[in-house]
């Protein structure tokens, strides 16, 4: 009888032993440190939305009242800031964008699959508009 609870106890460890080396302690990594500038006004209220993006489509050079935060959930993007360098940021980075800082681009990179991200605006109100769209 000890030999049969001894090998239960065993066996019921087993299955915790490589559960615990399947899923590692919570790691946590960077993706994202900016400081907000002094254009943002004060924050009382974050406004969140998730934008879906067609194959090709562009968002065309815009600029916000408010800080945006976020983070690309689906697919690729061509990002940049005035005065950054472009680049692509892909599922799982985040991004920011200065309140008052002109979006040169902010396009979905993939012909064929649509890609999304997950924005929030670090607002006073949550009836201040969040995006100016600029003449090219």
């Amino acid at each position: 009888m000890k030999h049969a609870l001894l090998a239960i106890l065993v066996l019921s460890v087993i299955p915790a032993v490589a559960l615990a080396e399947d899923f590692p302690p919570l790691k946590r990594e960077p993706v994202l440190e900016e400081a907000l500038p002094a254009a943002n006004p004060p924050v009382k209220q974050v406004r969140g939305a998730r934008i879906r993006f067609a194959p090709s489509r562009p968002t065309g050079r815009h600029r916000h009242p408010v800080s945006v935060v976020g983070v690309v959930t689906a697919g690729s993007f061509v990002f940049k800031r005035e005065g950054d360098t472009e680049k692509t940021i892909k599922a799982g980075d985040g991004f920011f964008e200065p309140a008052g800082v002109t979006i040169e681009r902010f396009d979905n990179a993939s012909s064929t699959e649509p890609a999304e991200i997950v924005a929030y605006y670090l607002t006073d109100s949550k009836d201040r508009p969040l995006i100016e769209y600029l003449d090219k």
